[in-house]
């Protein structure tokens, strides 16, 4: 078996082709084709992970990596498929599925055949990875009791795993779509279609069941008696119904649990993803209300959608039965002028909705913006006119609501209590022509089931409508997840690895006649502005306050579109790289007021853009990094070191300790260009002197943007 899984293994270097055969097995949708550049693997053991991401994400995909204990490899591997596992000496094994006993595995193999290795040979192959120190003193201690198999294998395997207990690995990375990826590709993912189907029909089945039931039972009461055969099928039938209802609550429960899940992903890339000048337009009290906005949509869409769908089921199975019931077609053209005459006040409560939500929004924003220039207010403004707005506010929202609760209980007074009588009126003259108790029973349930349905339908549509209402609040968000994705999907080329550098006679970097404007500005702030940088190079932009240096800077980091002109980075194009892929060859350290402490430890300030958690290796050269840089003070005054925690409610960092952070940050991500923008403004000439060559020491390639 283990020569199996030998066989199955790919080189490192086709990683990308594996994606492609395990995404085409998964039957997951595959945007782009493979990088012409994705075998350019980096040398640097640490920038695997790095270098995967990007093949992933040029092929429109993402790695969801499985960080684990070396003993729960087993079980993490149960669960990631499908997945990349990587081994010892430079190959992946590409885990299709796990069997539903979880003894055995079914990888693809290089010639894209599937094989079927045991789960515990694949954990072991993963497991080798951080088993290259212990491993030989156990096996020479094995060797040394004259253990015989299988007790010497299990021997090995319990010795190691008392070892490394408490030692982390990437046991396995997912493969999976983007959250910003199109709707239909995720649904088919989550093989919404087939579920929703299994949906309708168990829906359609507890219904059957329920006017089974009606018939049944109401046979009886109306010719007056009931056979003792005639209630066990009623108490047969009612049985039936616990296990549909419970199996309907189970599809409905997983699938919206997962749409809802899916959702959260889409606003949270969104918001990670949201266009610079966008995000400063907004004020807090906007971003406040997005996030409120979010949670209600979330809401509304599920619950009304799934309500409106069940509602539908409902509601057709009823009107069939309806038509074969005493009332005919009278029951149909009462059930359809019902409804039309309920749609038309549901769309008038949608707009009464509309102008609430657009009241609560407004006070919701101002309140924020007013909680935090509160204390400007009280210095500039008059007492007696401190609440005038607030007061206007309240009274325009308390009207709003009383008009939508009081819309909102007659239409659902209406729908809920309305057509029951309509239905049973439709019937009497079939009643008082002498039909026949069985048509009589079938036609109450009929219209009881209606009565249900469209009262169900009601509050699933007001949601739906409701939903939309806030969806205007929520799209931007959506639209940047959605952008965010193109853009880091839309090239042919993955990260190249750092030693991959172009030919002398070639720029590293290279602008030409870059042109950028500011939304509804009326000017471009960049025009036509050309820059080449070769490898090695160290370049300073000089220039005054509002010329477009730091949005300069910014446009070469990646995070500002490049509006019209061309960049090239080792003469590929700015929109052939993948998102990652161009931020992990230039990191840049904006101006301090743009840069900022996150809450957690230092380290993690200062390794973002790197593998979490960190290696040994990384924390030693953060640590000698800073004090290069003249931050050894600091870690000694912190008594948990690069480990004390930091930001907002954290250690207190110095306006300089900042914005040596910020450099020590960019340095550390070990770019092939590094961009500084003010990055000294803040430090002694004595410190920026000390700042300055350590950034000289430890940068190929160097942008400074200064004032003159």
């Amino acid at each position: 078996m283990a020569n199996e899984l030998e066989r199955a293994a790919w080189p490192l270097e086709r990683a990308g082709e594996a994606m492609e055969a395990l995404a085409r097995a998964a039957r997951m949708p595959l945007p782009n084709p493979l990088p012409t550049l994705s075998r350019a693997v980096p040398a640097e053991q640490s920038r695997i992970g790095e270098w995967m991401d990007g093949v992933a994400q040029a092929l429109g995909l993402e790695l969801q990596p499985h960080y684990t204990r070396h003993g729960e490899v087993e079980k993490a591997l149960g669960r990631a498929a499908p997945a990349l596992v990587e081994m010892t000496g430079a190959r992946v094994v590409a885990l299709l599925r796990v069997s539903s006993s979880g003894q055995t595995a079914r990888v693809i193999a290089p010639d894209e055949t599937v094989h079927e290795v045991p789960l515990s040979s694949l954990t072991a192959a993963a497991q080798a990875r951080v088993e290259h120190i212990h491993g030989p003193v156990v096996d020479h201690v094995l060797k040394q009791t004259g253990l015989e198999e299988p007790h010497r294998t299990l021997a090995r395997k319990a010795l190691l795993g008392a070892q490394l207990a408490n030692i982390y690995l990437f046991a396995a990375r997912t493969l999976r779509l983007p959250p910003g990826a199109r709707m239909r590709h995720h649904l088919r993912e989550l093989k919404a279609g087939r579920r929703l189907l299994l949906l309708f029909v168990v829906a359609a089945l507890v219904q059957v069941c329920v006017l089974s039931s009606w018939w049944l039972i109401g046979r009886g009461a109306f010719e007056g008696q009931l056979d003792p055969g005639w209630l066990w099928a009623w108490a047969l039938m009612g049985l039936t119904l616990v296990p549909l209802q419970a199996a309907m609550a189970w599809v409905q429960g997983s699938l919206a649990m997962q749409l809802s899940a899916l959702m959260r992903k889409q606003l949270l890339a969104g918001a990670l993803a949201l266009p610079v000048d966008e995000s400063r337009r907004g004020g807090i009290g906007e971003f406040v209300g997005r996030t409120f906005e979010s949670a209600g949509l979330e809401q509304l869409v599920l619950t009304g959608g799934f309500a409106s769908l069940l509602a539908v089921v409902d509601l057709v199975l009823a009107a069939s039965v309806m038509v074969t019931g005493p009332a005919g077609g009278y029951g149909l053209v009462a059930l359809g002028g019902f409804c039309g005459v309920l749609a038309v006040l549901v769309v008038r409560q949608a707009v009464r909705f509309r102008a609430w939500t657009d009241a609560r929004i407004s006070m919701t924003h101002a309140l924020i913006e007013r909680m935090l220039g509160h204390r400007t207010r009280l210095a500039q403004e008059r007492p007696e006119r401190w609440h005038e707005a607030e007061d206007q506010e309240l009274a325009h929202y308390a009207e709003a609501s009383e008009y939508l609760d009081g819309a909102t209980a007659r239409v659902s007074a209406l729908a809920r209590r309305g057509l029951l009588p309509v239905a049973i009126i439709a019937t009497l003259p079939a009643v008082l022509s002498g039909a026949s108790t069985a048509r009589i029973a079938v036609g109450v349930g009929a219209a009881l089931l209606a009565a249900r349905a469209v009262g169900s339908l009601s509050v699933g549509v007001l949601a739906v409508s409701g939903a939309r209402v806030l969806f205007r609040s929520v799209r931007p968000i959506l639209e940047a997840a959605r952008r965010s994705n193109s853009n880091a999907t839309g090239g042919a080329a993955a990260p190249l690895p750092p030693e991959a550098a172009p030919p002398e006679s070639q720029a590293l970097l290279e602008v030409r006649d870059l042109v950028f404007k500011h939304t509804g500005a009326p000017r471009a702030v960049i025009e036509r502005a050309s820059l080449a940088v070769r490898a090695g190079e160290r370049v300073l932009l000089e220039g005054p306050s509002g010329s477009g240096k730091s949005t300069f800077a910014s446009i070469l980091t990646g995070l500002r579109g490049q509006g019209s002109g061309l960049l090239l980075l080792g003469g590929l194009d700015m929109a052939t790289w993948t998102r990652d892929g161009w931020g992990a060859q230039i990191a840049g350290a904006p101006q301090f007021h743009e840069n900022h402490v996150v809450s957690g430890t230092l380290a993690m300030n200062l390794l973002l853009g790197r593998t979490w958690p960190p290696t040994p290796d990384d924390l030693n050269t953060a640590k000698e990094l800073c004090e290069e840089l003249g931050l050894g003070k600091l870690l000694a005054r912190m008594p948990s070191g690069l480990m004390e925690l930091v930001g907002e409610r954290g250690w207190q960092l110095s306006h300089g300790e900042q914005s040596r952070v910020f450099v020590a940050r960019a340095l550390l991500q070990r770019a092939r260009v590094v961009v500084l923008d003010e990055a000294f403004g803040a430090l002694d000439p004595v410190t920026m002197r000390k700042v300055m060559a350590c950034v000289e020491a430890r940068t190929s390639t160097l942008i400074v943007i200064a004032h003159p």
